[in-house]
């Protein structure tokens, strides 16, 4: 079968949306598929991609969030290129320019289009403006496109209930839960030593957070209480992973506290990297209601390594309350359930590393193949029984 993916990121941006489709690319070809993958990209990207399946189109840097760019017009060269390969199923992951491209290809093809929620995008509108009421307004603007946008596909893939239940409220009914899973083998021989060796962590308690630094990503909570943490676990550090357009501002916010000692910024780790400092770390710090299920928490939890993330948000339904982490709803409660975790990281690691196994990545891509599968060929008794009903006449 060849699937083509439309997705707003990829390669060489690193992400959640950018691991789950890896992740599904990578299982699909193991099963003889063919994944091919549009998407925008430099004029770098284009001059270095030796991958025959990867079409970049040309495209122009999102100002808000330069590690981002938006296609410019892409639909002539999308569907001149889909007719040259004649995918049986076209998956957007994406809801720019690049997902519109989508919709026009399925058209032009007359198959099935598939769609994956990935993000709140509505939730993000302080990219945009700093005004609150302006932002509000976006907010109502992203969700009415949204309905509009996701209305054109068969199927819209969520990864959690807690999405399909904020779409539904949205009316966005056309969906279907299909978490994305995670590669297990790279996270179950993890060793955290090294990562400990290399900033100096000895046999401190190490609070990880792994993410995009991002103002929705809500690592100001962290910060906030990163005092009265260490006020009681004064052998506590804040080990940061990852990068983005705040990072400056959360750097300065630390610095402003007075906590430069304990918080350790590491910057982009490569994949491979990354299991090791799950294991290093004593809890995952996951302070997100952003994001629409939380990889990295599974991820922590496949490294026998638990977390502790907010009550009502995607994350909490991966977390069993005392066996694989905690939940929180208010900052007292964050800062408490962090060191609960801490002190009962042996007996929970474990039950944490059963909870991932549920979201080993072939089982999840077995799912997608199946409704791939069930979707081109009702596509195509359909256009068969459209045939016939045309040599009838």
């Amino acid at each position: 079968m060849k699937i083509a993916y439309f997705t707003d990121t990829y390669l060489p941006n690193v992400d959640g949306v950018v691991t789950c489709l890896l992740n599904y690319r990578k299982e699909l070809e193991k099963k003889g598929h063919e994944v091919y993958i549009f998407t925008p990209g430099s004029k770098k990207d284009k001059a270095e991609n030796k991958d025959k399946n990867v079409y970049y189109f040309t495209s122009t840097t999102f100002k808000p969030y330069p590690d981002y760019r938006v296609s410019l017009f892409p639909f002539p060269s999308a569907v001149k290129r889909v007719k040259e390969i004649m995918p049986e199923i076209v998956h957007s992951h994406g809801i720019a320019t690049t997902g519109l491209a989508a919709i026009n290809c399925a058209h032009a093809l007359k198959v099935p289009a598939i769609a994956s929620f990935h993000t709140m995008v509505p939730e993000a509108t302080h990219y945009l403006t700093k005004n609150e009421g302006m932002q509000k307004l976006l907010e109502d603007v992203a969700w009415k496109y949204l309905r509009w946008y996701y209305g054109f596909f068969d199927t819209v893939l969520v990864p959690s209930k807690y999405v399909m239940e904020v779409l539904r409220e949205k009316g966005i009914t056309n969906t279907m839960i299909l978490p994305s899973g995670i590669d297990l083998k790279a996270f179950g021989k993890a060793d955290g030593e090294a990562v400990r060796k290399k900033h100096g962590l000895g046999k401190k308690k190490v609070i990880l957070h792994v993410g995009r630094l991002v103002m929705e990503k809500n690592l100001d909570l962290l910060i906030n209480e990163a005092h009265s943490i260490v006020n009681k676990q004064p052998n506590a550090r804040f080990l940061i992973v990852g990068k983005g357009p705040s990072e400056e501002y959360y750097k300065n916010a630390v610095k402003m506290k007075g906590l430069e000692e304990y918080f350790i910024f590491a910057g982009f780790v490569d994949r491979k990297e990354l299991p090791d400092y799950y294991a290093a770390a004593d809890v995952l710090a996951f302070p997100s209601k952003f994001d629409t299920q939380g990889l990295v928490v599974l991820e922590s939890m496949a490294c026998g390594t638990p977390a502790v993330v907010p009550k009502k948000s995607a994350a909490e339904e991966l977390v069993e309350e005392g066996k694989n982490g905690y939940t929180f709803s208010e900052p007292v409660d964050f800062r408490e359930k962090i060191l609960l975790a801490i002190e009962k990281k042996k007996e929970m690691s474990e039950s944490a590393k059963k909870r991932a196994a549920l979201y080993d990545k072939a089982d999840t891509v077995s799912k997608l193949e199946e409704l791939y599968r069930a979707k081109a060929e009702a596509n195509k008794t359909k256009k068969e029984a459209k045939k016939n009903n045309g040599k009838k006449k």
